[in-house]
C-alpha cells in the first residue's frame, strides 16, 4: 500500500487523478505530496505500526494522507470530522493513536491526546518541492494493519475493525475482477471517508490509473447528474438512498443521456427492487450490480450482476456469489446448509477476513472462528440459497441494522440514553419507503425527559445515529413474559408517525401515541 500512486505517477504523471469541485490533483501530485507529508509525519514520531487518526471531510487530499501513513509502515484510521468532539475523543481515548491529522476547526475542541498536525500546513509542505521526500519505506508484514474502521457496537462501545494489508491487496484482486476499473476509468464517489466503502470507490481506482470525482454534501439530482454527465462518468458507486434520489430527479436518466456509463453498484443496505428495475432497463449495455460486505470481511465479498429487470420482484434481489477469493457458508442449527430455501447464519472466509476488534480480544473470538483450517466471520446476517444458488439477504439475527449505508447497533442508541438516566430502546420506522430511527423513552421523571435525551444525542452521537422520532412512555407495556413489549410499542409509534408525522410522541392512557405538543 505504499506504493498504492506509484504507478499512476509514473505512467500518468501530469494527469488529473481526483477533484472535489474545488480542488484537484495529478497523480504526480498525489504521489510527491504523500512522499513529502510522510516526512513530516516521521518527524512527528510516526513510525511502523503506529496508528493515525484522520479526521476526514470528502475532499481530494485526503488519500495522499492515507499513502502518507501508509508510506510509514503506520495504520491508516479515519475518523469522521462531522462527529460531536465527545465522541472523537472517546475513539481517540481507544485508539491511543501517535498522531492526529485535521483541520484547525477539527482539532480545537478535541483533548491533546497526540501531536496534532493541521491539514493546511501538511498541504502546504506536500506542494513545496523543497520539502523532502520520504523514499524509504519499510520493508511490511503483510498481516499487519492497514487501517482501522470504527463501527457502532453492541455494547454501546464502537468497534475498531482493523483490516491487514494482505486482505485489503487480496480484496482489490478480487473486487476488481467485477469491477473492471481501468486507467480510463472515471468514477462518482459519495462514500464519506470514514466509510470503507471510499477505499472501493476512491482508493482503489486511483491505484489503477483511474479518475475519482469527490462528489461532496448532501446528494442532489440536478447536481448528481450534472456532474455524471460533465465529468463523462462511467462507474457509480452507490447506495440505495442516493440512487434513489438520482433515479427519481427530472426526467428519466438513459444511456442517450449517459453514454459513457458502464457500471453501477448499489450496496451497504438493501435496494429496491424497482430502483435497480430502472437502471437495468435504462441502461442496457452497462452492468447494474448488487454487492454486500460487511467492513470485517473488507469492503465486499458477494456480488450479483441483474441482467434483466423482474418487474414482478418483490422481495430484495440476490446478493449473489462470493468474490475469487472468498469463501462463503451459511450455517443452520443442523450445519451448513447447501440446499435452497432453508435460512442459516451467513459465514465469510478466506483472506478478506479481518485481524479483529481492536483491544478486543474476546468480541473477536465470538465473530471470527475456525472451520476446516479457514478462519471464517460470521456476520450475523440471515441468508438463504435461491432455486439458481445465489445468495439472498433474509434479516439480521441481532440488534443491528443499516441506514443510508451506515451501520447502527440497536443498543448503543439505547446505551446513550441510558446515561441520561432513562431505559430507553430503539427500532426502525417506515413509511412510504422511507426509514427513520426511531427512539421510546421509558421514564417516570415526565415528558420533559424527551429534551434532555435530545440535547444528549446532539452532544455525544453523529447525525446519522440520532434518533428522528423520539417517544415518551411514564411506564412499559408488558408482554405475557412479563418483559417490556418492545415490539407492539414500535409498531404502535410507526403506526402513529405513519398517520400523523411528527418527532416527539407521548403514549397516552388510550394505548395509542399522540404528537407531543410543545
Amino acid at each position: 500500500m505504499s506504493e498504492i500512486f506509484r504507478y499512476g505517477a509514473a505512467e500518468f504523471g501530469p494527469r488529473v487523478a481526483i477533484a472535489d469541485g474545488e480542488t484537484a490533483y495529478t497523480f504526480e501530485q498525489l504521489e510527491s505530496g504523500a512522499q513529502r507529508i510522510a516526512v513530516a509525519l516521521h518527524d512527528a514520531g510516526v513510525g511502523r505500526g503506529d496508528r493515525v487518526a484522520v479526521l476526514t471531510s470528502k475532499r481530494a487530499h485526503i488519500p495522499m494522507f492515507a499513502a502518507s501513513i501508509w508510506k510509514l509502515g503506520a495504520v491508516y484510521v479515519p475518523i469522521d470530522a462531522h462527529n460531536p468532539p465527545a465522541r472523537t475523543d472517546r475513539l481517540l481515548n481507544q485508539l491511543q493513536p501517535t498522531a492526529i491529522l485535521g483541520d484547525k476547526e477539527s482539532l480545537a475542541p478535541l483533548l491533546q491526546l497526540a501531536p496534532m498536525l493541521e491539514s493546511a500546513a501538511l498541504l502546504k509542505c506536500a506542494g513545496n518541492e523543497a520539502s523532502p521526500s520520504w523514499s524509504h519505506s519499510p520493508r511490511m508484514n503483510e498481516e499487519e494493519p492497514a487501517y482501522i474502521i470504527f463501527t457502532s457496537g453492541s455494547t454501546g462501545t464502537p468497534k475498531g475493525v482493523m483490516v491487514s494489508h494482505h486482505s485489503l491487496l487480496d480484496y482489490f484482486y478480487n473486487h476488481n475482477q467485477v469491477l473492471r476499473f481501468t486507467q480510463d476509468s472515471r468514477v462518482l464517489s459519495f462514500a464519506p471517508f470514514h466509510f470503507d466503502v471510499s477505499i472501493e470507490d476512491t482508493i482503489l481506482p486511483l491505484s489503477l490509473g483511474a479518475f475519482v470525482y469527490q462528489y461532496r454534501g448532501i446528494p442532489i439530482a440536478a447536481l448528481v447528474r450534472r456532474v455524471l454527465t460533465r465529468d463523462r462518468i462511467t462507474h457509480i458507486i452507490a447506495v440505495s438512498t442516493v440512487l434513489t434520489v438520482i433515479t427519481s430527479g427530472g426526467s428519466p436518466l438513459n444511456s442517450t443521456v449517459l453514454p459513457d456509463l458502464e457500471m453501477i453498484m448499489t450496496g451497504a443496505e438493501v435496494c429496491d427492487p424497482k430502483i435497480i428495475n430502472t437502471w437495468v432497463r435504462n441502461f442496457p449495455k452497462s452492468r447494474v450490480i448488487n454487492a454486500y460486505g460487511p467492513t470485517e470481511a473488507t469492503i465486499v465479498c458477494l456480488t450479483h450482476t441483474i441482467e434483466a429487470p423482474d418487474a414482478h420482484r418483490t422481495r430484495s434481489y440476490p446478493i449473489g456469489k462470493p468474490l475469487e477469493g472468498v469463501l462463503m457458508k451459511i450455517v443452520g442449527e443442523d450445519g451448513e446448509i447447501t440446499q435452497p430455501g432453508p435460512e442459516g447464519e451467513l459465514w465469510i472466509g478466506g483472506p478478506q477476513v479481518m485481524i479483529g476488534y481492536l483491544g478486543e480480544p474476546e468480541e473477536t473470538a465470538k465473530v471470527v472462528v475456525t472451520c476446516d483450517g479457514q478462519r471464517f466471520y460470521r456476520t450475523g446476517d440471515i441468508c438463504r440459497l435461491d432455486e439458481h444458488g445465489l445468495v439472498e439477504f433474509v434479516g439480521r439475527r441481532d440488534d443491528e441494522i443499516k441506514m443510508a449505508g451506515r451501520r447502527i447497533n440497536l443498543r448503543e442508541i439505547a446505551q446513550v440514553a441510558l446515561a441520561c438516566g432513562t431505559r430507553a430502546f430503539a427500532g426502525v420506522l417506515t413509511n412510504n419507503g422511507t426509514r427513520h430511527l426511531g427512539l421510546i423513552v421509558i421514564s417516570e421523571r415526565g415528558e420533559a425527559v424527551l429534551d434532555s435525551v435530545k440535547a444528549h444525542f446532539c452532544q455525544e452521537m453523529p447525525e446519522y445515529m440520532r434518533p428522528h422520532v423520539l417517544a415518551y412512555a411514564e411506564q412499559p407495556v408488558l408482554s405475557s413474559t412479563g418483559k417490556t413489549n418492545e415490539a407492539h410499542l414500535l409498531t404502535l409509534l410507526n403506526t402513529a408517525w405513519q398517520q400523523q408525522p411528527a418527532e416527539q410522541y407521548i403514549f397516552g392512557a388510550d394505548g395509542t401515541f399522540v404528537p407531543r405538543v410543545p
